[in-house]
């Protein structure tokens, strides 16, 4: 299911290109699968590198496998929407749906109606329903997908903005250290930010990094996923064979796997493909 803010859908992005970022899906599906690993997956790396387009191909990957999936993704575009108070209303919505047994609680137990703060809300609308919902089968087990955690509350310029955010921070690291939350797994994309890292270290989360810039080599899996987005664009400029190979030993190498640089560059050959 994709979660929706105030009556409007949020803009979804594409999943990724086929046969592209399959060694990082197969290990997330892994870990989403392992009932013995952390129930926090984090995926990190700097901006324009495909996480939101692989945050689409999870969902999808969680929907084929009929997983129990909530989706949120926070933008700074759209600060005054998806703001840290309205996340886990957001969550606790779709939660009524998926378990009708969260609806009878919320509706006989009301006080989440006057909570303060973003840590009450938590407890009262998530954390206090969810322990006594009791055993849930495997297959019914809950995923939250949050993307963009970083963006939360736009630029977070002033002090209220900042605690909330903060706020928020502690009510994800309680979700993680509870034992009736820790079957349900939290895969989170987002850039390198203190706040988040010290947070969530290696001894909490799994940490998947989407490599780019000087660490990537052209052996990594992910300039193997530029490489077949370029040869896919330059085959639809009927470029020959030969030029083909020479663009991709200089555009790939260039990329250093910042998709939005590979996009680019694409566009830009579209517009005069031989010269």
């Amino acid at each position: 299911m994709v979660s929706t803010l105030g009556g409007k859908k949020l803009e979804l992005y594409e999943p990724c290109m086929k046969d592209t970022c399959n060694d990082i899906l197969q290990a997330i599906e892994s870990e989403v699968k392992s009932v013995d690993s952390h129930n926090m997956i984090w995926i990190r790396r700097s901006p324009s590198v495909g996480k939101s387009a692989l945050v689409a191909s999870i969902l999808i990957q969680l929907q084929d496998q009929n997983k129990h999936a909530i989706s949120f993704r926070f933008d700074r575009t759209q600060s005054t929407m998806t703001t840290t108070g309205a996340f886990w209303c957001v969550i606790a919505c779709d939660l009524v749906y998926l378990y009708p047994f969260f609806h009878q609680y919320l509706v006989k137990h009301d006080k989440w109606r006057s909570s303060p703060g973003i840590n009450h809300l938590f407890e009262d609308l998530i954390l206090e329903p969810i322990s006594i919902l009791g055993d849930v089968p495997y297959e019914k087990l809950l995923v939250i997908v949050i993307d963009a955690l970083d963006e939360c509350g736009g630029l977070r310029h002033n002090l209220p903005i900042k605690n909330n955010y903060k706020s928020l921070l502690d009510t994800l690291k309680h979700w993680i250290q509870m034992d009736h939350l820790k079957r349900f797994k939290l895969v989170i994309t987002s850039r390198l930010e203190d706040a988040i890292t010290k947070m969530f270290p290696d001894s909490v989360s799994i940490h998947v990094n989407i490599p780019s810039g000087s660490e990537v080599k052209l052996e990594d899996s992910a300039s193997d996923d530029i490489c077949v987005f370029l040869k896919s664009q330059l085959d639809t400029m009927g470029m020959e064979p030969a030029w083909i190979a020479r663009a991709l030993d200089y555009l790939v190498s260039c990329a250093t796997c910042i998709f939005i640089w590979a996009t680019t560059a694409a566009k830009f050959l579209q517009i005069n493909p031989q010269e």
